[in-house]
């Protein structure tokens, strides 16, 4: 969702394609969280929503009302687009962290 906002931001001719990639990358992964919740236990179904509102919906909306409020212009886009590449490191990065671990 914080790469869609970041699109919507950019004035340039080639954001159509991005918000269009990025929206098919939002369905199927919303699609693959409502397939997990349909076969999850209860305990699992409560954890994973709670897991998925409040750090996700929480944090992207402070994130998008401290740059509505706070930045301007292509500050404000530079800036998300340094939060949005951090976050997309450490998503593909947090795997690796397993291989530490098990070569210790």
């Amino acid at each position: 969702m914080l790469w869609l906002y970041y699109a919507s931001l950019k004035s340039e001719s080639n954001a159509f394609l991005l918000i269009t990639v990025i929206s098919v990358g939002c369905v199927i992964e919303a699609i693959y969280i409502a397939l997990y919740l349909a076969d999850a236990s209860k305990q699992a179904r409560m954890l994973t929503l709670r897991l998925l509102i409040l750090p996700n919906f929480g944090g992207y909306c402070s994130i998008l009302l401290l740059f509505y409020f706070l930045a301007k212009g292509s500050t404000r886009v530079q800036l998300l687009g340094w939060i949005c590449i951090a976050f997309s490191i450490a998503a593909f990065a947090a795997p690796l962290s397993i291989i530490v671990i098990t070569n210790m």
